[in-house]
């Protein structure tokens, strides 16, 4: 009962925990220059282009090493710190590995390299496959590095970075400007970083795309880390504690906790480390923005996206590469303009009154200034990531009826140029109709990703930011296995 009950006293101090306020705090607060908002903008640039451009590079040198076969397709500070070196470290180190892989052009065309890769009976032994699984594991390692970058900085920095940014307090518009800001240059890096490795490793070799690879990555370490420097030492917020919790408290939980000396076992700490996950997820759905967040991570269990699978399948349909790309890329055109068009949304419906109410109408006139912004600024939040998920789901529909409509085409030589580009047996509106209402399924996607984001970092505790996001990642990574 003792133990319940010092959870139930954790998790409720989790959810309303705040930054100590004081007024020395006060009078060292300043606004953010544009010289340290520019070097947010390039640490973050570099980190999701760094990220971006080995996520379809590794694609490319698995299919170069093994080809004609399928067998392989302050605590805020060092914690972002951390991150950067991890992610860095094993780039290099995997494209270390991948110099080793990868194979030239006239190597990997050769029979007997061939057979030597898709022999069953030289799997196991093939030092190729050994040296494989290494950089698989540094892969799963950069991966792992890459999310703990983008939940420090996403929800751990921009929260009190969008403070410094208004010298007259707490502004939300500069917190929902800023998310969108980092949003655009991911998605940003997300279109143009595939077509430079390709263009790269086209015009040159696949060993010159790994090295390429690897040296973008070393040279931007140290210019990340200045930049993430100059960032925290320009932002008094920054650097001020998350959360300050009494010794009292922390001996309360400490003598109920299984470290004590009696209990220093291997299956005692197992049993703690179990608690610390269980209190967290149940915190987790404490909160009052668990729905959208678990309905943003669910959306990654959906196909109708240009994943692989689903490109793969476009193709084995009849539609050509090229129109996949074209589709794709004005597809990522309007996911960029998400980022646009979400501010302008957020602040037109904070200023839309139509479905308030005389009472409401009442009760917002006794609220001080900055409290009825935030509170408008919060409704309009609301109602676009309502708008954003449900223009998602009513620009779906037509995509499931005309993927359930298209036939593949038989295997026949195209007699037309429309049909080298569709599906013969499909009619060009209903192929028209498929890939207009997927790129603009992506506008309400990430117009309801920007919304949830600055929901989780306005109403979940600065101390309890970084554990929510741990847990909104979790159940995406079990979305996209599933």
């Amino acid at each position: 009962m003792a133990e319940s009950e010092d959870e139930e006293q954790d998790i409720t101090e989790f959810l309303h925990a705040q930054q100590p306020t004081d007024s020395s705090v006060d009078n060292e607060v300043r606004s953010l220059t544009k010289v340290h908002l520019s070097n947010l903008y390039l640490s973050h640039a570099l980190s999701t282009w760094n990220a971006r451009i080995y996520e379809f590079a590794a694609i490319l040198f698995t299919a170069s090493a093994f080809p004609d076969t399928l067998f392989a397709s302050s605590v805020r500070l060092r914690t972002l710190l951390l991150t950067i070196c991890a992610n860095r470290f094993t780039v290099m180190a995997a494209c270390l590995g991948w110099v080793f892989l990868v194979s030239d052009s006239s190597t990997a065309a050769s029979p007997g390299a061939v057979g030597r890769v898709s022999n069953p009976s030289n799997l196991v032994m093939n030092r190729q496959l050994w040296l494989f699984a290494i950089v698989v594991l540094l892969g799963v390692c950069e991966k792992l590095s890459g999310i703990g970058n983008m939940i420090s900085m996403e929800r751990d920095w921009v929260p009190p970075l969008a403070m410094a940014l208004s010298t007259g307090g707490v502004s939300p518009q500069q917190l929902t400007q800023l998310n969108a800001v980092m949003r655009r240059i991911d998605l940003i890096c997300k279109l143009i970083a595939p077509v430079l490795i390709s263009i790269i490793i086209s015009a040159t070799s696949m060993r010159t795309g790994v090295v390429t690879v690897a040296g973008m990555s070393g040279a931007t370490w140290g210019i990340e880390i200045w930049c993430a420097r100059r960032v925290w030492e320009g932002c008094p917020q920054l650097q001020q504690d998350k959360f300050h919790q009494p010794i009292e408290e922390i001996e309360m939980l400490d003598r109920s906790s299984p470290s004590t000396l009696e209990t220093q076992t291997s299956k005692a700490n197992v049993l703690r480390i179990w608690h610390s996950q269980s209190r967290q997820i149940r915190a987790y759905f404490s909160t009052n923005v668990w729905i959208p967040s678990l309905s943003l991570a669910i959306l990654h269990l959906s196909v109708l996206s240009y994943s692989a699978t689903f490109i793969t399948y476009l193709l084995n349909t009849g539609f050509s590469l090229l129109l996949i790309t074209i589709a794709r890329t004005l597809s990522s055109v309007v996911e960029v303009s998400s980022t646009f068009i979400a501010p302008i949304g957020v602040d037109y419906l904070a200023r839309s009154r139509k479905s308030s109410s005389q009472e409401e109408e009442s009760a917002e006139e006794l609220l001080p200034e900055g409290d009825l912004v935030e509170k408008r600024h919060g409704v309009g939040l609301e109602r676009l990531g309502l708008w954003g998920i449900s223009l998602q789901l009513l620009s779906l529909i037509p995509v499931v009826l005309a993927i359930a409509a298209i036939s593949p085409s038989p295997s026949q030589p195209p007699s037309t140029l429309l049909s080298r580009v569709t599906p013969s047996q499909s009619s060009p509106l209903l192929s028209l109709l498929l890939f207009s209402t997927l790129c603009l399924s992506r506008l309400g996607l990430w117009t309801f990703d920007l919304t949830t984001q600055e929901l989780t970092q306005t109403r979940v505790p600065p101390s309890g930011r970084s554990s929510f996001a741990g847990v909104e990642m979790s159940f995406v990574s079990l979305f996209e296995l599933m």
